[in-house]
């Protein structure tokens, strides 16, 4: 039943394809007002207006047309720039991580320290910590919201 009903419909719809080559007529009335019609009338003038056909409307893409060239250059550009700002991410992320750890360590209070080269301990002064907190909280805004 539903082929039945799908070679009617098919057979509709090209029979009424036929009509779209008609032909239109137009004609101008007594108030000089334009008319278009695809049927002609009897009391006016009427000229027939035969479509032309457009014959080039496109051709097939290929792999060598400049237009697609430059859309697969606009599309691997916008890969690689998601590329980039996936890896910028990633970075940030962890760079990120580092500087909420660095805060709250400097938040905590108490002595810190770093290494020296020689393998001794070089405790931070309250003004030190206070210019590295600031440092970090800045950083922190700048580059992670």
């Amino acid at each position: 039943m539903l082929r039945l009903f799908k070679a009617i419909v098919l057979l509709t719809v090209s029979a009424l394809s036929f009509n779209l080559s008609a032909e239109i007529y137009t004609w101008t009335d007594k108030n000089g007002k334009v008319h278009f019609s695809d049927k002609p009338t009897v009391s006016e003038k009427v000229t027939t207006i035969t479509p032309k056909e457009n014959n080039n409307i496109a051709d097939a893409v290929t792999k060598n047309s400049q237009w697609q060239q430059d859309y697969n250059q606009s599309k691997q550009d916008k890969a690689e720039q998601s590329q980039k700002l996936a890896k910028q991410a990633r970075e940030n992320k962890g760079f990120c991580e580092q500087l909420k750890r660095r805060i709250a360590i400097i938040n905590q209070g108490g002595r810190i320290y770093v290494m020296s080269a020689e393998g001794e301990r070089e405790f931070k002064s309250e003004e030190q910590l206070k210019a590295e907190h600031k440092k970090a909280i800045q950083a922190y805004k700048q580059t992670c919201h």
